[in-house]
């Protein structure tokens, strides 16, 4: 069992360590590729310090290797979170997550037969919460944001993250402790292997398929749509239902409260997923908020520098163009110019 162990743990280890390589090698200039190869990386060390312990030779390289062996769920959930938000940031409050995740993990392992053992308990108890807590918070993110996304290979991946990466991450942060206080980790430990190698040989997978590039490729905050004279020589079709859809937009359909794609697509007489395909391929946006907010933020623009609605409330200038409060709004707002309303307002009225 042990040598079986070994082959599986240490090839699933060998392969992290060359997702890393090629994340950080080819995708280095995006958060995405950086978060990706540092969770490769961590996973690795994760598979080795499970087997083989901290030490080198008479070195002891706990204070190295266990930081980033207990960051492993927390870079995981940044790096799948960046793949599902199109305009994904690392804020002070994922720093605040990652930070508790690493200070329990290496507490527990410190504190472990040396330190008094409520405490241990307490640590070990607190490092699962929190690494299964990211898991399931991933799962959510990956489920609720299905709907809107726009990106068709995207969209399958987003089923087997979740059936594969969330469901045997959380499998591992369980099984872990339990196999221990059963005293069944060396049965234990070959399972997660297989686990773990699965995962590997899957992300491998993906990122050697024509469409692989699409986990780390984000894309810009600004877009200019093909023009309508090359969309309609390559499919004339498509040239039809985007002019379908331009006047669709310009009778200011985004303006509906809770619109979705579904609802525009029964509005422009087209299948849901043909009207994905039209404003992913053909304008860019990877997701249909995005697509939303391109409008709504365009015509925010207009009204805000508009003389006659200077005292009209932003808030009602929000409900208006259909969002349905104020923070959505701002936050839209802000991404694509720079400032909030407020601000851009004020510079307007101050150039006029």
């Amino acid at each position: 069992m042990a040598e079986l162990d070994t082959i599986l743990r240490y090839s699933a280890f060998g392969l992290m360590l060359w997702l890393a390589v090629l994340c950080f090698r080819d995708y280095r200039h995006l958060i995405t590729g950086r978060l990706g190869g540092w969770a490769a990386l961590c996973t690795a060390i994760y598979l080795h310090t499970t087997k083989a312990g901290v030490h080198f030779a008479a070195l002891d390289l706990a204070p190295v290797l266990l930081p980033l062996s207990a960051a492993g769920p927390v870079l995981i959930w940044l790096f799948f979170l960046s793949q599902f938000q199109d305009h994904f940031e690392v804020t002070w409050l994922h720093k605040l997550v990652g930070f508790a995740k690493i200070a329990t993990g290496v507490g527990a392992y410190y504190t472990w037969g040396e330190g008094p053992e409520g405490l241990n308990n307490v640590l070990f108890a607190s490092t699962v919460a929190i690494g299964v807590a990211l898991m399931l918070h991933l799962g959510w993110v990956i489920w609720q944001g299905r709907a809107e996304d726009l990106v068709e290979d995207r969209c399958r991946y987003r089923n087997l993250v979740s059936a594969v990466v969330v469901v045997v991450t959380i499998a591992n942060l369980i099984g872990e402790p339990i196999a221990v206080n059963l005293g069944i980790e060396h049965q234990m430990m070959p399972v997660q292997s297989v686990a773990i190698l699965a995962v590997a040989v899957f992300m491998h997978w993906q990122i050697s398929t024509d469409s692989g590039t699409d986990l780390f490729v984000v894309a810009p905050a600004g877009r200019v749509p093909a023009t309508m004279p090359e969309v309609c020589e390559a499919r004339p079709e498509d040239g039809f239902d985007l002019k379908v859809l331009d006047r669709l937009m310009a009778d200011k359909a985004y303006l509906e409260p809770g619109l979705t794609i579904k609802g525009l697509a029964d509005q422009a007489g087209l299948p849901e997923h043909r009207l994905r395909r039209l404003i992913n391929q053909h304008m860019g946006f990877r997701n249909f908020s995005d697509y939303l907010n391109h409008h709504r933020i365009s015509a925010a623009k207009e009204r805000l520098a508009c003389v006659e609605e200077r005292h009209l409330p932003v808030l009602t200038i929000a409900m208006d163009l259909g969002y349905l409060s104020l923070g959505p709004f701002n936050r839209a707002f802000k991404e694509r110019t720079g400032q909030t309303p407020t601000e851009f307002r004020r510079q307007a009225l101050a150039d006029f």
